[in-house]
């Protein structure tokens, strides 16, 4: 069809195919151009005149259809008078019907068949170019204004519609929601290609034509959906989780509206946001805070556990070394020592997991690591399973605990030999990685910067997406009842979060797992050195210690190994109780064996009291745990050290003489 973009009354500014008449070199003054197509010279130049009596001055006359094409080639006109039995059209055209679908084919120029006779045939194919009126002669003036008039109209109306048809494309086509309309079966009708990217189609024409109710997690969704549609006409801000075309699970949120006509729903139409992104960053955020929540219950637990085993462990280490071999309860003694060195191993871990424990991070080459336990590891893992290692070359340094980074590879490498009891491979692999904002396979909340990647991957049976929600949760395990503790991999995510570093996973049942570990790049450059172990350590002395433990046991247990080793003991219940022995004491004051945690004064707070009264007083902090900040002033703080709580009578000795001969 042919369409037109002005009317009569549209002046100064005349359009013509979309484009200003100043464009095709009309004066504004003469009006709409106009073109008349008639082979009687006569009955142009009557018609011309008509048209200037009635406004309209930019008037030319084409005899034939060569002369129309080339006026319209060389000045487009914003309508044609067409003689619809014009002889000699010119070129291949044998009436002003054939002219006119030539133009059609070359510009969007509105045409008036003029006529004082056609037969039904020359009409029928007259009506195929889509005229916009006809005139049949004689006419009188005034018909042949309403006419032109009319034709122009109706030209830039349907060139306004089809400039706001071609905006509403390009909006639909270009919106980054999912925008589409689907029948009330629910045939998606028409999408946009944001829908078809957000459900995983290939494009709009795969996913027209699908059913929606494919893309619900089940046959019971789909349901719910459709009929809170037909409860409340619409939904706003409904948010969902939809399945894309491949079965994986897609977090939206829709505007939808039900088309409802005499009653019934005709058609549903809406718009789609695809949430599964920030989805994800909400459960990952849910999943920090949790584990969050519940290190510090275990902190909290590890603390008051290792209290109590400071006191089992150390009386019946002292029990044992008084008694002669052989002697009475010796073996029960030895079961109550191993029994109270295991649950200190169980709070060790509960200490990693909370991130509270000790660490003595060095820079070091991670493939060191990893070459020095492999001898280990096969023989942890068995015969059944074979080991690979994919060393990565010039491989950066990190700075971390080496014996903290040896139970992470350990812990992984048990859980991936329980999950392979036919045997398979264990893969451990190194290398650089450099995170930023277009990497591919970092785990979102991961800081840019450098890393070194620790990979160990099994070809175990693997486990399920909400296993894997759950795998680094404390007690948590898949294992039988008395297989596990449930505590490995938690160990391993509290080590890894204590280093700085990020761990991730990725699993599907049958297909193996594969944990991630990304680890700082140093900022120092070279390896440290380890130090070198001395000869074996002195534990008597005769200084005078001030000991501040709020618990009574343990306070009594130091006191009497101190004492049996020669040492002069004050002791104090708390901070203010300490501050007020220190105060009534006569003689001088070498060292404070101070717990770190305690009601009141804390003990980082008591020690900078105690500087102040004694200011070359050294301090040896203890603890069930710590938090990092704790640690790092403890660690700058000169004539400091600290031991982690549950000890032996002999690491409390060998640790105190220590300091006090630095």
């Amino acid at each position: 069809m042919i369409f037109a973009i002005i009317s009569y009354f549209s002046y100064p500014y005349i359009m013509n195919g979309g484009e200003s008449i100043h464009k095709a070199g009309a004066a504004t003054a003469a009006g709409p151009g106009m073109l008349i197509v008639e082979d009687e010279v006569i009955v142009a130049m009557d018609i011309q005149s008509s048209l200037e009596r009635i406004g309209y001055h930019d008037v030319r006359i084409a005899s034939d259809g060569t002369q129309a094409l080339e006026m319209v080639a060389e000045r487009a006109p914003d309508l044609i008078l067409m003689d619809i039995l014009l002889k000699g059209a010119g070129g291949d055209s044998a009436d002003g019907v054939s002219l006119a679908m030539t133009i059609n084919q070359r510009r969007d120029i509105p045409i008036i068949y003029i006529t004082a006779y056609a037969d039904d045939a020359t009409l029928n194919r007259a009506k195929l170019t889509g005229p916009y009126g006809y005139i049949l002669k004689p006419f009188e003036e005034r018909e042949l204004r309403t006419t032109i008039e009319m034709a122009l109209y109706k030209h830039r109306m349907e060139n306004e519609l089809r400039r706001s048809e071609e905006r509403y494309r390009r909006f639909f086509e270009e919106d980054l929601t999912g925008d589409f309309i689907a029948s009330a079966e629910g045939t998606i009708v028409t999408c946009n290609p944001a829908f078809a990217r957000i459900f995983g189609f290939s494009s709009t024409e795969e996913a027209m034509g699908t059913d929606f109710a494919r893309l619900f997690p089940s046959p019971a969704d789909w349901e719910s959906f459709m009929r809170s549609i037909h409860e409340n006409r619409m939904l706003v801000y409904h948010e969902r989780e939809l399945r894309r075309a491949d079965g994986s699970p897609v977090y939206i949120v829709t505007n939808i509206i039900g088309g409802f006509e005499g009653g019934g729903l005709v058609e549903l139409r809406g718009y789609i946001f695809d949430e599964t992104y920030r989805r994800r960053l909400e459960l990952q955020f849910q999943q920090a805070q949790k584990m969050e929540a519940v290190g510090r219950l275990a902190g909290g637990i590890a603390h008051d556990f290792n209290n109590l085993l400071t006191v089992i462990n150390g009386y019946s280490e002292f029990i044992l070394s008084r008694t002669a071999e052989g002697g009475p309860f010796v073996r029960e003694m030895e079961e109550i020592n191993r029994a109270g060195e295991r649950a200190a191993h169980l709070t060790r871990q509960l200490l990693a997991f909370s991130r509270k424990q000790v660490l003595q991070p060095r820079v070091i080459d991670l493939n060191t690591i990893v070459v020095n336990i492999e001898s280990m590891l096969r023989r942890l893992i068995g015969e059944h399973i074979e080991l690979r290692s994919r060393l990565g070359g010039d491989l950066w340094m990190v700075e971390v605990d080496p014996g903290q980074i040896e139970q992470v590879i350990m812990n992984l490498a048990v859980n991936a030999r329980d999950a392979m009891p036919g045997g398979g491979v264990l893969t451990i692999e190194t290398s650089n990685f450099v995170v930023s904002r277009d990497s591919p396979r970092h785990p979102s909340d991961i800081e840019e910067g450098e890393y070194v990647l620790l990979t160990v991957s099994d070809t175990g049976h693997g486990f399920s997406e909400e296993t894997g929600a759950h795998i680094f949760e404390p007690f948590y395990t898949t294992k039988a009842p008395g297989e596990g503790t449930g505590l490995g991999l938690p160990t391993v995510y509290g080590i890894v979060a204590q280093s700085d570093g990020h761990i991730g996973l990725s699993s599907e049942p049958g297909k193996g797992s594969v944990f991630t570990i990304f680890l700082p790049r140093a900022r120092k450059s070279g390896p440290e050195r380890e130090p070198e172990p001395g000869g074996k350590p002195a534990l008597n002395g005769t200084e005078t210690v001030l000991v501040v433990e709020d618990e009574d046991v343990v306070r009594s247990l130091i006191r009497h190994v101190l004492e049996l080793r020669g040492y002069t003991v004050l002791t104090a219940r708390n901070g203010q109780e300490a501050l007020q022995t220190v105060g009534k004491h006569k003689g001088g004051i070498h060292i404070a064996v101070i717990d770190m945690v305690m009601p009141g004064l804390g003990g980082a707070a008591l020690a900078a009291r105690l500087r102040e009264e004694i200011p070359l007083i050294k301090v040896l902090y203890i603890s069930g745990y710590t938090d990092r900040a704790v640690r790092e002033r403890v660690a700058g703080e000169r004539n400091a050290a600290f031991l982690q709580k549950p000890f032996r009578p002999d690491e409390l000795s060998s640790r105190l003489r220590a300091i006090l001969d630095a």
